[in-house]
């Protein structure tokens, strides 16, 4: 992922952005720490697709010391909620949805 671009979207994108990844449809990238965060808290690739399909946001769009604009979206999964940490970026192949971390 070279030359990713932080990019402000709105809470209704924002939205729309993560239900479209969660079904495929748009970019969506594991961090390495995210992916290290889900085998320790044993949450499954499943679970965070839900959580991002069928959420809510748990801490609103806000900007991090990075510039990358991000929230959190939470859901009860199995009894278990999981909160998902997502980062928004846009580059010239389009949007990103890129999870940060998870638990």
């Amino acid at each position: 992922m070279k030359n990713v671009e932080p990019f402000k979207p709105n809470e209704r994108q924002a939205k729309q952005w993560l239900k479209e990844a969660a079904q495929g449809d748009r970019r969506l990238f594991f961090s390495s720490h995210a992916e290290l965060r889900m085998r320790q808290r044993k949450i499954g690739r499943r679970q965070v697709l839900e959580t991002l399909g069928h959420g809510t946001i748990s801490e609103p769009l806000h900007q991090d010391i990075h510039g990358d604009w991000r929230c959190n979206i939470s859901w009860q999964h199995a009894g278990l909620r999981v909160t998902v940490g997502a980062v928004f970026k846009l580059n010239e192949n389009g949007e990103w949805v890129i999870i940060a971390t998870v638990f």
